[in-house]
């Protein structure tokens, strides 16, 4: 549900060239996530702070080796061109950078000193945070198909806040409702059935059941 909010809100900014890569890089990203997270509660399971602040810090130093010569290897590859560094929003860069690292460190470590599902919720509403500075800030028009790729994105993240045995939950919360709409059946026509026979004795009509 996630990714299809994000395919309708590159939809609502109209495709072009770019916005379809964007997208491709979006939804890549959110695939990703998706198996990191999965992956790190199949290895480490419910981690405790050191063993959480340890992987968090493995990770920083793979992602320096390996990550940062990315940028790099595009600009002498000639993929990339850099026309000069002072020409680069150096303020935006080291802001998102640092509120990323915020992020990282709130979500690994809060989920072991609070709860997991406070840092779920917070993870909800970060998306129409975004929604409201967007249309504050950029002063984006949000019109029916953008409101529904918010609305699909929430939910999304709601369905994962579901507890792990919800369909379970679920399926014996409705046979319960099944029995119980059956057994007022039952006595809605044995209530029925003992009002017949006493109106037929007050009448002197005698029914002979057959064998």
């Amino acid at each position: 549900m996630a990714i299809t909010g994000i395919v309708m809100m590159a939809y609502a900014d109209n495709f072009h060239t770019d916005s379809i890569i964007g997208v491709a890089f979006a939804v890549g990203s959110a695939s990703t996530s998706a198996l990191y997270k999965v992956l790190f509660k199949m290895f480490l399971g419910s981690a405790n702070f050191g063993e959480a602040a340890h992987f968090v810090s493995i990770l920083g130093f793979f992602n320096l080796i390996f990550i940062s010569f990315t940028p790099i290897i595009l600009y002498f590859t000639k993929v990339e061109h850099w026309s000069s560094f002072a020409a680069l929003p150096w303020g935006y860069l080291c802001g998102m950078a640092g509120l990323w690292l915020a992020f990282n460190i709130l979500v690994n470590v809060g989920v072991v000193l609070t709860y997991p599902i406070l840092i779920s919720i917070g993870t909800v509403l970060s998306v129409p945070g975004n929604a409201a500075v967007d249309l504050l800030k950029q002063e984006v028009i949000f019109n029916v198909v953008r409101l529904a790729a918010t609305i699909i994105i929430c939910i999304g993240f709601l369905l994962m806040l579901l507890p792990e045995e919800w369909d379970e939950i679920t399926l014996r919360f409705i046979n319960s409702l099944k029995e119980k709409k059956s057994e007022d059946h039952v006595e809605d026509i044995t209530d029925s059935s003992v009002h017949l026979r006493t109106r037929s004795r007050a009448n002197g009509t005698v029914s002979i059941p057959l064998a």
